[in-house]
Order: C-alpha cells, then structure tokens, then sequence
C-alpha cells in the first residue's frame, strides 16, 4: 500500500476490479468496491454483467468480518434508486459503513449527485473525486449514453503514414502491426455493436468478433451498412462468415428506404435479418438519427465503425460520429491508394490520448467536427 496516498491505493484497485469485466456489464457501467478496516482490505467485489449484483453489494456480501465502522472504496457513485437489484445506497447504510470514498459521479441524471448527501444524512462520511478522471474514463461510453441518451458511436480505422486505407480501391490491403491488431480486439469486445459496409463485407470477408482477448470468442451485434441492399444479388452470399458462423443470428444488414423489397424478401427467405431505415440512405443526418434512436431503444448504447471508405464518408458527412480511434502505420502508399477521408484530409481532430503499439500509433478519443456539414 501506498503510506503516503492510500485513498488513490485503494481507487486503483478498485478500478483494477472493475476491469475484470471488460466488456460483460453493458449497457451498465464497470464498477469496483474495496471493503477496508484499519487498513486492512476485508472485502472486494465488482459488478460482473447486466443484471447481477452491483460492485457494492458483491464486496458486502464477500466480506471476511463486520463491515460495521470500515471504509468502502468505490468507484462510481453508489445507486440510490430501487432498480433490478436494490439500491446500494441502502445497503451500505444497513451495514452501518462508516465512509463511503467515491471516484466519479454517475452522470444518470436518476443518480447523479444523490448517494453523498443520501448517506451523509445517515450519518456516514462521504467523500468524492479521488481518481476522478480515471474513474470517468472507464466508463466513457456509459457515461455518454447516459447524458445523451443516445449510443456511442466510435470510427475506428487504419492508414497508412500518408493516410490511405488500401493500396488499392477494393483491395484488401495489411496495414498495421500485431499490436495494433491485438489492441483492436480489445475494443471490439467493449462495444456493444459493431459496423462495416458492403465494400469491407465483399473485400475482407471479415468475422467482427473478438479473439484472442479474454478466454473465448465473443461477437458483438454485427451490422453491414448496404443502403440499396446490393447484396442479394450475389449467388452465395452465405460464402461470408457472418452469414453464416456460429455468431450469424447477431448479424444485420442495414439498408435504407430506397431498397427494394424484393431484395429484402429474398435475404429474409435465406435467413438473414434486416434492419430497414425508413429514411433514405442519402438523407444523411436523418438516417444515422433514426439508427442511433432505435439501437438505444434495444439498450444498444456503442456501436464500433470499422469502414470502409464508403460508410466512414456516411459517417463524416452527416457528422454521426463522437469518438474516433485512429490506428496509423509508419509505412506510406503513395499515389494510387485509397484515402480514409473525402480529399485526403481528416474532418476532425480527436482529443485524447496517442499511444504507441509497435510501430505504429493510436490516437484516440472525443471528435471534434473541424466544420459543419
């Protein structure tokens, strides 16, 4: 333990806890709780996935001897709501704690600000903000659908050093290192939904799960952007794997008013499920308005873009995106390649953090829209 700042010790474990859950507790936030008695840890707990039991009431339950008197380390802010499992702030009270030291905030506005002055009025001592920023982070894509009611939705892709996303159009072109890959996955295994186009679906072939993060494959609910549903022209369009793997039923191709039913029929006939947008494709804003309200409404709150050229400019056109991850590789394709962005330049600046991944960068986080459609 850290003599010197024990509250921040103490925080990281409990963030360190809340990882464990990486990706298992959506569209609920990760949270971790550490039980300590005169400086001792008695108990930890976090909340393992949606429905279970909240990061609190795990270390309660765990506890190796009377919680009465100790300091409960959490961090995110205590529910103080009866929801599917109770409201912790209530137990915490029961179990006659003694503080409550609390990370971030919960910035549903059901909670937000509530459990400190609910348990100060029951005597406990409450203190907020230690990790704050560390704390926020976690839960990035939690705390955005919670202010905004509304999904996250993050574009990630890979350039090469000048920017490109292929050495030729429709060609299926390596670009970044292992690390970059492994790092992908990660992510991948965070977001609730995930998205390519037809042109990725047709060159890539791609699976869109997880792998080789945590002990076993995972699939998010998988989308394929085809506005006009192309797609059903192609004889064996079950040759795809995700039509036709052990992830299938989570797969959706997403088209817009414009498509026709026929082609529609004949996907369903197979199979195949259908997400048709009532608007059209080309209306841009109302479009991608139209797709984040009904994938909230299934408690869908990340969708995870990974391109091509054709659904990023979708994207970027009708100003859909609020996160961006931006993998870069050292190596340039010069002329005759495929640019990531309309006019080879990028429509927004990301402000986050970059890191290194073998050779190459990622930079990522919160977009800022250079200009207004």
């Amino acid at each position: 333990m850290d003599a010197k700042n024990p509250d921040e010790f103490f925080m990281r474990r409990a963030i360190d806890l809340a990882k464990r859950a990486w990706g298992d507790t959506s569209p609920n936030p990760m949270v971790g709780a550490v039980l300590v008695k005169s400086g001792r840890v008695i108990s930890e707990g976090y909340h393992r996935r949606d429905g279970g039991a909240h990061a609190e009431i795990e270390c309660l339950r765990a506890s190796s001897e009377s919680p009465e008197g100790a300091t409960l380390y959490v961090s995110l802010e205590p529910c103080s709501t009866k929801g599917r499992t109770g409201a912790c702030c209530d137990a915490i009270i029961a179990a006659k704690i003694g503080e409550v030291v609390i990370g971030a905030t919960d910035p549903n506005p059901a909670h937000n600000g509530r459990a400190p002055a609910i348990l100060r009025a029951a005597g406990i001592k409450c203190r907020t903000g230690i990790l704050e920023r560390e704390c926020e982070e976690l839960n990035f894509i939690f705390n955005f659908a919670a202010k905004n009611s509304a999904p996250l939705v993050a574009l990630k892709y890979a350039v090469s050093r000048d920017g490109m996303l292929a050495r030729r159009p429709g060609e299926r072109t390596r670009i970044t290192s292992e690390e970059s890959i492994a790092d992908a996955m990660k992510w991948r295994r965070l977001f609730s939904a995930i998205a390519v186009g037809r042109g990725t679906l047709e060159s890539d072939n791609p699976a869109l799960t997880s792998r080789g993060f945590r002990e076993a494959e995972y699939s998010p609910i998988r989308l394929v952007f085809d506005a006009a549903l192309n797609v059903a022209k192609i004889s064996d369009i079950k040759k795809f794997r995700l039509f036709s793997d052990a992830f299938a039923e989570k797969t959706r191709l997403v088209c817009g008013a414009e498509a026709p039913k026929g082609a529609e029929e004949k996907l369903s006939n197979l199979g195949i499920k259908i997400m048709r947008v009532q608007a059209e494709a080309k209306s841009g804003a109302e479009f991608w308005a139209e797709i984040k309200k009904r994938l909230f409404a299934e408690r869908v709150n990340s969708l995870y873009i990974e391109g091509g050229a054709a659904l990023i400019k979708s994207v970027c056109d009708s100003r859909a995106a609020d996160f961006a991850f931006e993998y870069r590789s050292p190596e340039a394709f010069g002329a005759g390649a495929l640019p990531a962005f309309e006019g080879g330049k990028r429509p927004f600046e990301i402000g986050g953090k970059t890191l290194r991944l073998g050779a190459d960068t990622l930079e990522f986080g919160n977009i800022k829209w250079s200009s207004q459609p």
